[in-house]
């Protein structure tokens, strides 16, 4: 009994179809992600300078580098700035390519500033009198 279920067995396997083995083509594709920055609503004082957390994302993946821009309604000056990778990012930490000028915060060379980062920009205290400026950012 058992050698016949075996024959049979062995008949099917060898009278069996082989598989189709067609082509499959795949097309990938990569889709560049976007230049963003994003910071709360922060304005700037007299008598204290105001430490200012920015998000910078560079998922283009270009390398082209970016400029990061501050508006306020009075001019701003810019006393420090720090950055550091985001959690869960790989990223390459920006190189300034100049120093904080104008509304000019941070100017990435070519090939940094890539990934998500978390920079934190000091602005310094405005003259006393003047009222508050609030501060918003851009990157191009």
């Amino acid at each position: 009994m058992l050698r016949r279920v075996s024959i049979a067995l062995f008949a099917a396997l060898a009278l069996a179809a082989p598989a189709g083995a067609g082509t499959i083509v795949v097309k990938l594709a990569f889709a560049p992600g976007k230049l963003t920055a994003a910071a709360a609503p922060v304005a700037a004082t007299a008598g204290r300078s105001v430490r200012v957390p920015v998000t910078v994302a560079d998922g283009r993946g270009s390398g082209k580098g970016w400029t990061l821009r501050v508006s306020a309604a009075r001019g701003v000056t810019v006393v420090g700035i720090t950055a550091r990778c985001a959690a869960n990012s790989t990223c390459t930490l920006p190189t300034a390519a100049t120093t904080p000028s104008g509304s000019v915060v941070l100017q990435a060379t070519h090939d940094t500033g890539m990934g998500v980062m978390n920079l934190v920009v000091t602005v310094a205290a405005l003259k006393s009198g003047s009222p508050e400026t609030p501060l918003s950012f851009s990157v191009s």
